[in-house]
Order: C-alpha cells, then sequence, then structure tokens
C-alpha cells in the first residue's frame, strides 16, 4: 500500500507565496510615493525658473534624478548629445502606465526637445528614455516649494 504525505504544508506555502507576491507586485505599480520624507539626492538637476535641463551622453543621463516643485507646471529641456537617438518621458510610476508627458525622439549631437508637464501633486514620479528604457530611468521628485 502506497502513503501520500499530506499537501497541506505545500498549500500553505503557496498561499503565502502568493500573497506576497501580491504584495510587491501592487507596489511596484502603485501611485507616487508622497516623497522619500527628506530632500532629494544632491546630484539631481533641479527646476530654475520654471525649466529642467537634463541631456544624454554616452548612453545616460547627465543627472540620475530631477526636482521639481508641487503644483507649478514645468518644461523639461532636453538635449541629445550623441548620435543615438533618445527622449524623455515621464510616467506616474515605473510601471509606465499613464504617461504624463515626453519630447520627441531626437538624435544629436546638440539637439535639443521640450516637453511642458502640468502641475503635479508632491511625490516621486518616473522617466525614462523610451528608446533605452532600462539603461536611461531615473526618479522625478516633486516637493514642496
Amino acid at each position: 500500500m502506497i502513503r501520500y504525505a499530506p499537501r497541506r504544508p505545500l498549500l500553505a506555502i503557496a498561499a503565502t507565496m502568493s500573497l506576497l507576491l501580491a504584495a510587491c507586485s501592487a507596489a511596484e505599480t502603485s501611485a507616487p510615493t508622497g516623497g522619500t520624507g527628506g530632500e532629494p539626492p544632491a546630484d539631481c538637476v533641479r527646476v530654475e525658473n520654471g525649466v529642467i535641463a537634463i541631456s544624454a551622453n554616452n548612453m545616460e543621463f547627465d543627472a540620475p534624478c530631477m526636482v521639481a516643485n508641487a503644483g507649478e507646471a514645468f518644461t523639461i529641456e532636453f538635449t541629445n548629445m550623441e548620435s543615438v537617438p533618445h527622449n524623455v518621458a515621464v510616467y506616474t510610476d515605473s510601471s509606465t502606465s499613464e504617461e504624463l508627458g515626453k519630447t520627441e525622439i531626437i538624435t544629436g549631437p546638440d539637439a535639443t526637445a521640450e516637453v511642458e508637464v502640468g502641475p503635479l501633486d508632491a511625490g516621486e514620479y518616473w522617466f525614462d528614455c523610451q528608446v533605452h528604457p532600462t539603461q536611461m530611468n531615473g526618479t522625478l521628485y516633486v516637493v514642496e516649494a
């Protein structure tokens, strides 16, 4: 006679793993996080006179993050310094499911494109190059002025 071990431990493990995966998936596609609770990193490019100037060279943005003021529209002025096509697109989060604005895809060197972004609530948003999204991306911090 063959006896089988009860499956309850395996079912419990599977149920736990499903809950953990669901929690992780939900966190990744959520709305802006509301900020880090502190000042954005010092190496971010910051809005000046309503403009954030960012560029691309050597397959990377010149800054890993951007900072804008909550409740104020701003323009991203993007300069492509190389002969590889790039752009900048802004999203509500890293899922890239809700686009807030994007520049044209441009090829440099020294080509420039702009996009106007409407007023945003304080929080963290996502930006990337749509041509190279896994290599070129970062966080847009929107802070209280």
